[in-house]
């Protein structure tokens, strides 16, 4: 009798036991699949809060680089045209700001303004949004001077097309949702303040398509890589930020310059109307005015031209320079 009982015991024991490993499978198994879904929550909402910051920092980006467009076009262009009527300019023995001196105003510095203006009207003609916004992006980022470096006013649109489709950043900031694959024309990889987008896209499409895991191991190791790939994205969103809050001071700061300069051109436009074309014939309110308006092109071609990223998509530090100098002319003119 005490066999059986034993016998018993020790089926009941086991029975026992294989239950228990069964409701700890069945635990594992649904812990593998939480942490899945949690792994592939983790990504998406660091993806869609990625998405948004790069359409706000486009759309400042597009609005900024249209401006631009527009004032070497408008402000510039006009300022050209009038510049050359004038004859015998002397700029010397007027006063100057700390960074802008009129007197170093030369005729190859007007030629080159007279040369993108020119390019820039070429676009604006053309239809500025044509170009798309990856390369309104390119204008904003890097300046007219390096935009149309090898464009001719026939060429000019085909060119800023072409700087952001061989530009990865730039891309980035054309294409459409990442979502919806539209991420670049460059390949599938960005580059934004030295963050390389490819492997978390390559881990995010690994996240995305795998079935949920009853492996826990594997699980854990999916929302390790989730957490990692999330606060990447957290720095490229970072970098986006601080881009976008320097474009709009860019895009402030050259909106209140080129509103002042049309004043002043105005102002030249009835000098040379009233008194000729003979700047010495001028007394020294006009000569003043010829002054201020070279101050004026000298500060707004900094500012068009001065890149507000470096070629890895970081914040350039001129930016910051060349920024403070039109707010600081701003204060003076």
């Amino acid at each position: 009798m005490v066999l059986p009982l034993i016998l018993g015991a020790a089926a009941l024991g086991a029975g026992l036991f294989g239950a228990k490993k069964g409701v700890d499978a069945a635990s594992a198994h649904s812990k593998a699949k939480n942490l899945q879904r949690e792994a592939q929550e983790v990504y998406k909402r660091a993806e869609l809060q990625l998405n948004s910051s790069r359409q706000v920092t486009t759309e400042t980006l597009e609005h900024l680089g249209q401006l631009k467009l527009e004032v070497w076009d408008k402000q510039l262009g006009r300022f050209v045209k009038l510049y050359e009527q004038l004859k015998n300019v002397e700029l010397t023995g007027q006063a100057n700001t700390s960074e802008f001196n009129a007197a170093n105003f030369t005729r190859d510095e007007l030629a080159q303004m007279k040369d993108i203006a020119l390019k820039a009207h070429e676009v604006v003609l053309g239809g500025a949004s044509a170009v798309g916004a990856g390369a309104l992006a390119g204008i904003a980022s890097y300046g007219g001077a390096v935009m149309f470096a090898s464009a001719s006013t026939g060429t000019a649109i085909s060119t800023l097309a072409g700087a952001a489709a061989t530009n990865a950043t730039l891309a980035w900031f054309g294409g459409g949702s990442l979502v919806a694959g539209g991420w670049g024309m460059a390949g599938g990889m960005f580059v934004l303040g030295g963050i390389v987008a490819g492997p978390i896209f390559a881990v995010g499409g690994m996240l995305m398509a795998a079935k949920a895991t009853e492996n826990l191991a594997k699980a854990r190791s999916y929302k390790a890589e989730a957490d990692k790939v999330a606060k990447e994205m957290e720095k490229a969103i970072s970098v986006l930020d601080a881009i976008n809050k320097v474009a709009k001071k860019f895009d402030e700061v050259i909106m209140r310059l080129s509103t002042a300069m049309t004043a002043e051109l105005d102002g030249l436009e009835s000098i040379i109307i009233d008194s000729g074309t003979n700047y010495a014939k001028y007394n020294q309110l006009q000569k003043r005015q010829v002054h201020l308006l070279v101050q004026f092109a000298q500060v707004l071609k900094l500012l068009l031209e001065t890149p507000l990223l470096t070629k890895d998509g970081a914040l350039d530090e001129s930016s910051t320079k060349a920024l403070k100098q039109g707010q600081s002319f701003l204060g003076e003119s």
